[in-house]
Parts: C-alpha cells; sequence; structure tokens
C-alpha cells in the first residue's frame, strides 16, 4: 500500500468519524480499491459519464502523466485542512519549452463541495488536452505554445465528503458551529430510511408552505396567499435533532466558504458569512494565492462552479463603479464568445455598491494580479420545470432520480413522508448519463479563451559589422498575441505585470554600447485596450567588440505573460543565423 493511500484511509476514519456518513468499511473499500480499479483503460480513454473520488481522480492524473510524460507534470502545491495533497497537473509540450515560459491558463473545480460538475470538467478538459495533442491541430497548437494548470479537486475533503458520503456542504469540512450552541458540526444531515440518499422530509403542516401539485401528486408547489385548500406541508431536509435544541439539521458538517475567504475586499463573517476569521485562514485558498503569485505566466482563470448553465464575469466583490470601463469592455468581449459557443448567458456577478460577495478569487486575482478570471455556473438543469424534470428523467433515466414518498415515523415530527429528487445529482449536478455532455459544451471556449494570451516572438536578430571588431546586434519583437502583455489596464496601472525585457548573453566578446538587459515596456496585441500599451512590437539593440572568431551570442526576449523566446546562438562574423522560433523576415 503506498503512503498516499495509507493517508487517504487515516484521512477518512477521521472523516466518517465526525460526519456519521455511511459504514466505514465502504469507504475503506473504495480507497483500498482506487488504485487496481482501472479507471484509465489500456487504450488512455476514461469513463466521463461518472464522477471520480480524490483518490480516483489523482490515479487518473499519475497514469496520465505516465502515459505523456512529454506533454505533463504532476504538482502538489499545498495540503487540504484534513491533510490531503493538493494536486495539480501541468500540461504543455516540454520540448518546445517548459510551463513557466509560456502563457498559461489556470482551470479549477470543486471549490465547494457538492459541486461535483466542476471539478469532474476540470479532469475531463486535462483528458481532452493530452488526447487531443498530435490528432487535434488547434490542441496541438496551443501546447507547442501555451501551458495549463489544471486543478480538478480544489477542496478535496469536501469534494468527497459530497461525492462519498452524501453530505449536502457548500465548502471546507473545518468545523464551524453554525447555531452557536458551543459545538460544531454536531446536527447535520441523515439517510433515516436507510434507502442510500438523503431527501427530503414532507410533513403534515397546517401552516405549511407547499401543497401537493395538481400535475402530479409526487410534486409539491409553493402554497399561495389566499389558499385554503389543504392539505400543506412544510419541507426540511432528512434527518433529526441531534443536539436536542428543537431544530433539525441547523448545524452540518463544515460551514466555511472557501469562496470568500480570499484577501481582496474580505468581509467579518457578520457580513459576509462563511468568510473564515481572516483572509487566507484556510490552506486550500493560501495554497492557491501563494500558486498564482509564484507563476506569473497565468494570464486568465476559470473557477468552475455549478449550477445554473452560464457564467459569472468581473465585476466580482467590488463597487462595479469603481471597475475600470475599458477593462470591462474586454471582458464583455471575451464573455461574448462564450455565449457563442455554448449559447449560454454571462452575468455580472457584482451590480450593486455594497450588495456583492466579498472575497472571492476573481475579484483577489484581478485587482492583486491583473488577471481576468470567470466562474461557470456549469449544468443548466433538466426541464423548464420540476414536471418536466420529473418526466424526463423517468423515460430517459429509469426514474432513478426521483425517491417515491414513503411513510416514515419520525422520533419528534412524528408520521412524516420522505422523498423527492435526488437534487444533488438532478438539479445541482447532471445524472452521471449526462455529464460528458456537460463537460464537452465548455471545452471550445476554454480552448478559444486561451488563445486569446499574449504571445512574444522575435525576429532574425541582425548583425551589422561595424568595423575594428564592433558590431551592432538588434533585434525587433513583436506581441502577435490577443491580449497585451500587461493583460488589463489594472495589470498596467498596478504595475503588479511585468514589462517585456530582452538580454543578450555573450561569449568572448564584450558589450560596449547598450544594457545587456533592455526593459521594452509592454506591447499590446491585437486587442487594442483603450489606455493600455499603444505598439505592438519594439526593438533591442546593442554594440559588442571581440577580437576572437570563438565570439558568439544569443538573445533572449522574456515577457511574464507573453512568453520566452531565444535565438540561435549567432556568430558575429557568420550572419544573421536562424532563430528558434521566427517572427517575421
Amino acid at each position: 500500500m503506498s503512503e498516499s493511500t495509507f493517508f487517504s484511509i487515516c484521512h477518512w476514519v477521521e472523516m466518517a468519524h465526525r460526519i456519521k456518513g455511511p459504514a466505514l468499511v465502504m469507504t475503506l473499500l473504495l480507497l483500498l480499491t482506487a488504485a487496481a480499479s482501472g479507471q484509465v483503460r489500456s487504450d488512455g480513454t476514461v469513463d466521463w459519464n461518472r464522477y471520480y473520488s480524490n483518490a480516483e481522480t489523482n490515479v487518473i492524473l499519475a497514469e496520465w502523466v505516465k502515459q505523456h510524460p512529454e506533454l505533463a507534470k504532476l504538482h502538489t502545491i499545498g495540503q487540504s485542512y484534513l491533510g490531503t495533497d493538493l494536486t495539480l497537473i501541468e500540461i504543455t509540450n516540454h520540448e518546445t519549452g517548459p510551463a513557466a515560459e509560456k502563457p498559461a491558463l489556470y482551470v479549477d473545480g470543486n471549490i465547494h463541495s457538492s459541486e461535483l460538475t466542476s471539478g469532474a470538467l476540470a479532469l475531463f478538459f486535462a483528458g481532452y488536452l493530452l488526447d487531443g495533442y498530435g490528432t487535434d491541430p488547434q490542441v496541438t497548437a496551443l501546447l507547442d505554445t501555451r501551458a495549463f494548470y489544471i486543478r480538478p479537486k480544489f477542496n478535496p475533503d469536501g469534494a468527497d465528503a459530497s461525492l462519498l458520503h452524501g453530505v449536502s456542504l457548500r465548502s471546507s469540512v473545518r468545523p464551524v458551529d453554525n447555531d452557536g450552541d458551543g459545538s460544531a458540526d454536531e446536527d447535520p444531515s441523515e439517510d433515516l430510511n436507510g434507502d442510500g440518499f438523503i431527501t427530503q422530509m414532507r410533513i403534515p403542516d397546517a401552516d405549511g408552505n407547499r401543497k401537493v401539485s395538481a400535475e402530479d401528486p409526487r410534486l409539491l408547489v409553493r402554497r399561495q396567499d389566499d389558499d385554503s385548500e389543504g392539505p400543506f406541508y412544510r419541507v426540511i431536509g432528512e434527518g433529526i435533532d441531534n443536539d436536542g435544541d428543537g431544530k433539525i439539521n441547523e448545524d452540518g458538517v463544515g460551514g466555511l466558504d472557501l469562496n470568500r475567504n480570499f484577501p481582496r475586499n474580505w468581509a467579518l463573517p457578520f457580513k459576509q458569512p462563511g468568510a473564515g476569521p481572516f483572509p487566507l485562514s484556510e490552506p486550500e485558498t493560501h495554497a492557491t494565492v501563494r500558486f498564482i503569485t509564484d507563476h506569473p505566466n497565468i494570464i486568465g482563470i476559470v473557477h468552475n462552479h455549478t449550477s445554473g448553465g452560464f457564467v459569472f464575469r468581473l465585476p466580482s466583490a467590488s463597487d462595479p463603479a469603481a471597475f475600470d470601463g475599458d477593462d470591462l469592455e474586454l471582458i464583455k468581449t471575451l464573455g461574448a464568445k462564450f455565449t457563442e459557443l455554448t449559447e449560454r448567458p454571462v452575468r455580472a456577478s457584482s451590480t450593486h455598491a455594497t450588495r456583492h460577495r466579498y472575497g472571492t478569487l476573481i475579484s483577489w486575482a484581478y485587482w492583486d494580479r491583473g488577471i481576468i478570471g470567470w466562474v461557470p455556473e456549469l449544468w443548466p438543469g433538466l426541464g423548464k420545470s420540476p414536471l418536466e424534470t420529473l418526466r424526463y428523467q423517468e423515460k430517459e433515466l429509469g426514474g432513478r432520480y426521483f425517491v417515491d414518498w414513503t411513510p416514515y415515523d419520525h422520533p419528534t415530527l412524528g408520521a412524516v413522508e420522505i422523498g423527492g429528487f435526488r437534487s444533488r445529482f438532478i438539479n445541482s449536478n447532471p445524472p452521471a448519463e449526462l455529464l460528458e455532455a456537460e463537460c464537452a459544451v465548455h471545452v471550445p471556449w476554454l480552448l478559444w479563451l486561451a488563445e486569446r494570451s499574449p504571445r512574444i516572438e522575435m525576429a532574425r536578430p541582425a548583425v551589422e559589422p561595424l568595423g575594428d571588431g564592433a558590431f551592432s546586434v538588434s533585434v525587433e519583437i513583436e506581441n502577435v498575441g490577443f491580449l497585451p502583455t500587461h493583460l488589463t489596464r489594472r495589470g498596467l496601472e498596478s504595475k503588479v505585470v511585468q514589462p517585456v525585457v530582452a538580454m543578450i548573453e555573450l561569449e568572448n566578446a564584450t558589450l560596449i554600447d547598450g544594457e545587456m538587459r533592455q526593459t521594452l515596456g509592454h506591447l499590446r496585441g491585437s486587442y487594442a485596450l483603450e489606455g493600455g500599451a499603444e505598439e505592438k512590437s519594439g526593438s533591442a539593440r546593442w554594440v559588442i567588440k571581440t577580437d576572437s572568431s570563438e565570439a558568439k551570442f544569443h538573445i533572449v526576449v522574456a515577457s511574464d505573460t507573453g512568453g520566452t523566446v531565444r535565438s540561435k546562438t549567432i556568430s558575429p562574423g557568420g550572419g544573421n543565423g536562424a532563430p528558434r522560433r521566427r517572427l517575421f523576415p
């Protein structure tokens, strides 16, 4: 047994004890068999119509790295609250340069525990890239010139609590005293009737706000204010009053929202519930900020969530009036392509000066790193009404996602009925049978978004003899990408994104004019951002001198966001040479 598997088992012994989930033996069997279960088939394919646990996900990622060592590397960027490795896969063609020297798109999922589709999409996208290299021209070109950092399980503890134990949980498993009684996590939901699902209880109540639908007796509809014709019900999640305070399920597992824990515009919990005791108090969020800060080549962030079937755009967690108008136009331009490719809408995540989310990842990324981030809310749901959903899952999915109402003698509520939709896999996430199709919807936009990066290319260096062993060396550099090298007006004005630099490296020669390292400033791409960099190209020049026939030089041009390019080693007396990557004649 590997050390990581052993540690995972220890982790789940603690978790199963705390969350009062299904039998511990089932969890241990899942973990013990994960490495041997053949998640990746012999032909390299994966069954995408199922959800994978964190252990299974890591098995898949590790197998891909074995199959594609020239394209993929695994990184552990930290440990979760329970000590689980936070795993990230780096994907690029390493033969054309390291990932750190290419523009990169960061993609993650499952920051919110029960939003399992978000992690599935991240894993699916990684597999799509690896499978497409060498056969798909778009993917091949991207991996030759760009990099991807993909993190399917942002919050592995919570994701597994939801997937393996059916826990209704938004974010971290760190215990939180939600009801203020001095104890944490003591009153979670439970599977009372032992059918393997945590659904709902409908409780007869003359003052209840629900009644049986006239269209189908299995469905409940909202009671109208003037409605006096019952019977009426109130509906709560399946469970009991574990702590004897007269409330049911009011203090379940965790309660801290990791996507309210980022440092930009963070708010105290009384103003923003779930924000945590201080910004980046959680190891998952701290590791994220550290990784993004340590990788200035990241040019965009896709922070997947569910559900709704749209994408949230900036501004987020900030007053829209304070947001740069030119950057907003750029964001709208990029978002329009999302709608074109997915046929789904784009929504602003903040439209009010104070009524907005605080401490989100994409807000921090924009204000502190100049990066545009996106929050796709995957999965639009089945049908336009509960009746359509009910009928579809009956006809197409064998009725597996609705549990018929059955009587139950509740210890404190008396006669109730338990049943309803298995909402975790019908409302919040697609049924497993539809998972691959939902993931595939988003791939074209992710590829297109990566292609919008800046990208630096260098012309053939020009060498001109000046006499007496002196040579003029000059080079032209152009941003042939879409975004400017500073990404946004925020990136430019805050100076958080470093400008393009050109460097000459000499052998048996001396620099007699010019700086070895020359700052070119920022270069705009094909998108002309108002108030941004004005020029697409720049140049650098040096005068060198040598009395040796062995004199050589090469030039390196580096941009945090546009990549690094190098000329071949050139002899001053031997002509201009050929660049490693040709820009223009």
